[in-house]
């Protein structure tokens, strides 16, 4: 898969992009995240608004993914859109989306649909979302109409986006809806989307009996993974770090991980009969960004003392603060191959970088790590980049840009702008890997840092 060309990946290999429906539709407003922003809580003090409003220029978005060569897309479906009212389907939003996905079938472009990306219909929010009595049924009969009405479409189906954020940021450290801190809720809310997920799996696979075109259905949860470490003070603090990290990558992701591989999970979580969740899923989902380096800090005695947005001194980062640290994702994708030994999807990566000057070399970076990976034998199937446009990104508002497209939502005409590193990933596409000449046209700065036979 290394020639003297560059690194060339595997026939067949999945190229795409991703959203999410809040991000990018608009005008979600019978929703709990839409609530939260009318109070004024977006640090930048936007509203998603009609946020790029992909719902109504679908078309061209399509027609620009055709354009710059991206054969696959991953999006979702808005819960809150489909029944804004408590058992009220509001029939014009299933069809809306029937024709988005139909759209991007007539455009050849492969789908990776997501059923819940952390957004929910605010009559459900507000009688106890995730720790509601009914919240598995509730979800599940969402779930039944997503994949009766849209079953045909998809060829990869994720259930679940990041279930740890909405259950960690929203139900233990306050900072998502519903902003509770209460480890009680945020344990149950976690055995509810574990429930949630593994109802969700087996009626996928009960209603769709293969993908579009042929081959087995595929399913899964896109999970977010992150290297973790020590932020390495001295003396005492070392371990008290030491245990953090520890702690930490056990609640973002290993706990998920040993119920979908082992059925179990150990203290603190005590649930009982999650014998249905082993093996739920058809693939391993990998979200990766950056490294986290707990850090001891005395005076933050409200988060455990902890400071999780550190980074070691002289480290690169991202405008959204985040360590850029490619080993780490070559670091992830052995470890979620070796744990799972099933094909891996990447299902998100990428970069908030409003000038474009860092996110070609940030993209190769990341994609020679892939290549390493799969060089050392771990079977990954694609790559889906985040984001296709600039988009509202949760607590953040509009200030921090993912896209490889660019759009102002303060624009009249939101016109779609692609930067120099749509253009670059046009050219990977195309090549199916990295070539020197790429690397010379869009990131000099990182010549020299492909070795031919190792990817890295």
């Amino acid at each position: 898969m290394t020639d003297r060309q560059g690194l060339v990946f595997p026939e067949g290999f999945v190229w795409g992009t991703a959203t999410a429906g809040h991000q990018i539709e608009g005008h979600n407003d019978a929703s709990d995240w839409w609530r939260f922003e009318q109070e004024g809580k977006i640090l930048d003090g936007t509203k998603s608004g009609a946020c790029v409003d992909y719902w109504n220029r679908y078309e061209e978005d399509h027609d620009l993914m055709v354009k710059l060569g991206y054969p696959a897309f991953r999006l979702g479906v808005e819960w809150a859109k489909i029944e804004p009212e408590d058992g009220r389907i509001d029939g014009a939003a299933v069809e809306r989306y029937r024709k988005i996905l139909q759209s991007l079938k007539r455009h050849n472009i492969k789908i990776c649909l997501t059923i819940y990306h952390w957004v929910l219909p605010q009559w459900f929010a507000a009688g106890g979302g995730w720790l509601r009595d009914d919240a598995v049924k509730r979800f599940l009969k969402f779930a039944e109409l997503v994949v009766k009405e849209f079953g045909e479409y998809p060829d990869i189906w994720v259930t679940l986006n990041e279930p740890t954020v909405p259950t960690s940021a929203g139900y233990f450290a306050g900072e998502f809806p519903p902003e509770k801190s209460d480890i009680g809720a945020f344990l149950k809310a976690t055995e509810a989307l574990m429930r949630a997920h593994a109802a969700c799996y087996k009626l996928i696979h009960d209603n769709v009996p293969g993908a579009p075109g042929g081959g087995p259905t595929l399913a899964g949860i896109a999970h977010a993974y992150q290297a973790v470490a020590p932020y390495g003070s001295p003396g005492l603090a070392a371990v008290f770090e030491n245990i953090m990290a520890k702690f930490y990558a056990f609640f973002s992701f290993k706990a998920w991980d040993r119920i979908l591989t082992a059925g179990s999970l150990p203290f603190p979580f005590l649930f009982k009969n999650l014998s249905a969740l082993k093996d739920s899923c058809d693939f391993a989902g990998v979200n990766y960004y950056t490294r986290y380096s707990p850090r001891f800090d005395s005076s933050l005695r409200n988060q455990m003392f902890v400071d999780i947005s550190s980074v070691p001194e002289g480290a690169e980062t991202t405008q959204m603060g985040w360590e850029i640290f490619p080993q780490g994702f070559y670091d992830t994708l052995m470890y979620v191959w070796d744990l799972y030994k099933k094909p891996v999807f990447i299902l998100e990566n990428g970069i908030a970088d409003d000038t474009d000057a860092r996110r070609p070399s940030y993209t190769l970076e990341h994609l020679a790590k892939v290549h390493q990976a799969i060089s050392d034998g771990a079977d990954i199937r694609g790559y889906f980049h985040w984001s296709f446009l600039d988009n509202f990104e949760w607590k953040h508002g509009f200030s921090k840009r993912f896209g490889l497209v660019a759009c102002d939502w303060d624009d009249p005409k939101l016109e779609r702008r692609p930067r120099p590193s749509a253009h670059m990933y046009s050219e990977v596409v195309r090549e199916n890997g990295i070539t020197p000449e790429i690397v010379r046209k869009y990131a000099p700065d990182y010549a020299g840092k492909i070795t031919p036979g190792t990817g890295a």
